[in-house]
């Protein structure tokens, strides 16, 4: 974490970032890589996934944003008591609705609550549990909800296209006793400058250079 703000700090003070402005509306779409934060009895089980996410930001403010986001992914569950462990592992749809605050123009932060939705059976990777036991996880329930935080630095800007990197967790709110389903992730995505309320955003407007000072006439002497 200590790392991910460090590089962005540092592309908050080079970089030639985004400009919010009120009415501009953005998509983002880019691939996903994450893991479950899990490093129990079935870490083994636990490997890094990917994903694909679609982001659309609207800009209510100079500064600020809402901001909804669809993750399609596969998510790893974990469950431990008494020595045991259950492993599943779940098709779903994560969808987030939140704000996004701009602090530079090329760093932002975003807090948001997401909800997901599978999409599919739920496969059990591992059960030490008997069929009395009854022990499943969350991946086999209609939803689960949580808190995403996520940092977001821009590493290249063509003014209607731009390329950013984030890190993102997801805080899982509601979850089964002694469950681990939060999870931790990068994104990079390609950012397409959809529309803007007024007809030159400050973005795409390229700065017009001074004009040079006015030259003093030269008196050419007598002959």
């Amino acid at each position: 974490m200590l790392l991910s703000l460090s590089i962005f700090a540092l592309f908050a003070e080079t970089a030639q970032g985004y400009v919010p402005q009120r009415g501009n509306v953005t998509f983002t779409l880019g691939p996903y890589v994450y893991r479950t934060n899990y490093d129990g009895i079935l870490s083994e089980n636990n490997p890094w996934e990917s994903g694909i996410s679609l982001v659309a930001n609207g800009d209510v403010s100079d500064h600020g944003a809402l901001e909804i986001a669809a993750i399609y992914m596969y998510k790893n569950y974990f469950r431990e008591e008494s020595g045991k462990a259950i492993a599943e592992r779940a098709q779903l749809m994560h969808i987030t609705v939140g704000y996004r605050r701009y602090w530079a123009p090329s760093f932002s932060t975003s807090l948001a609550l997401y909800t997901s939705y599978p999409m599919g059976d739920t496969t059990t990777v591992h059960n030490d549990f008997t069929a009395a036991d009854q022990m499943q996880t969350s991946g086999r329930s209609g939803s689960e909800s949580g808190l995403d935080l996520a940092l977001q630095g821009e590493l290249w800007n063509s003014g209607r296209y731009a390329i950013w990197l984030e890190t993102r967790y997801s805080y899982a709110i509601i979850e089964k006793s002694h469950e681990y389903s939060d999870q931790y992730g990068a994104m990079i995505g390609l950012r397409y400058f959809f529309q803007a309320r007024v007809a030159k955003p400050k973005e795409l407007v390229k700065p017009t250079p001074p004009a040079p000072p006015p030259q003093s006439p030269q008196l050419e002497p007598r002959k």
